[in-house]
């Protein structure tokens, strides 16, 4: 059998960034951990009713030896969440917390294929520090336009592997029929605070139709999150216009208010 090291410790840096500090104890072992901590959101509102199915592939690193023969790694759905209250007062102090099952978790089956069989287990190849997961999400469930689901993934130890840095150890995945949220679309960004302003469904709807872009995550990491760009200021000048256009019009009964009450403004 022949055994290599794999970059070590530099794989598992380059990778993890600033969890280094979670390797100092490396000596040697096995590990495995999603390739990215970042959460997914998959939506099939972007796209027509045409569209029933798609793919999401999610990445899994294995940290430690690369070996000469497959081994196994482990996994299970998570089907439960905390649940949080907060003080009236203080609204950022929590005091008491309960472990709830999830009111909308995704079913195997009707919002995305199985996969992994029965065991929940997955083959990292011969040779290999890295496999992809290819996960058919899925838009028959009609309930998928009110009501997100989400797929919460929890890679287990295994024969061959122990679990790497907890908060790469956990894949939540969010699926929807509907407007979501952009993960990168954030009240504490600098970027989409002075460009794009407070996220609402009714305000990604306007912006869409205003200008044919998605608005997703890819989208706004072109346009806003480079500088802006040229074309990103176009575009936002363009929304704003429909915007008067739109609040301009009495038949609209202006202003465009969104699903919460607000209107809609841009910075």
């Amino acid at each position: 059998m022949k055994l290599r090291y794999l970059l070590g410790i530099t794989l598992a840096v380059g990778l993890c960034g600033g969890c280094s500090s979670d390797y100092m104890n490396f000596k040697g072992g096995n590990f495995v951990q999603f390739s990215s901590s970042l959460d997914e959101v998959y939506t099939f509102a972007y796209f027509s009713s045409d569209k029933e199915i798609d793919t999401l592939n999610i990445g899994i690193m294995s940290v430690g030896e690369v070996v000469d023969y497959p081994r196994t790694i482990r996994f299970e759905q998570v089907t439960k969440e905390w649940e949080y209250t907060y003080d009236t007062e203080d609204p950022s102090k929590v005091v008491d917390s309960v472990y709830v099952n999830m009111k909308y978790p995704a079913k195997e089956g009707v919002h995305f294929e199985a996969f992994g069989g029965e065991n929940h287990e997955l083959v990292l190849p011969a040779n290999q520090n890295g496999v992809t997961v290819k996960i058919v999400v899925k838009r028959e469930d009609e309930s998928l336009q009110e009501n997100a689901r989400k797929l919460e993934l929890r890679l287990l130890p295994s024969d061959d592997f122990e679990t790497g840095v907890p908060k790469y150890v956990v894949k939540k995945i969010t699926i929807s029929d509907k407007l979501e949220r952009p993960t990168v679309w954030k009240d504490t960004d600098y970027d989409c605070a002075t460009y794009l302003g407070n996220w609402s469904e009714v305000k990604h709807r306007f912006m869409i139709n205003a200008t044919g872009e998605k608005w997703d995550n890819d989208c706004i990491k072109l346009y806003i999150k480079a500088g802006p760009t040229a074309e990103g200021l176009y575009l936002l000048k363009k929304i704003k216009k429909e915007l008067e256009k739109y609040n301009a019009d009495p038949a609209n009964n202006p202003p465009l208010m969104d699903e919460n009450g607000h209107e809609v403004v841009f910075p």
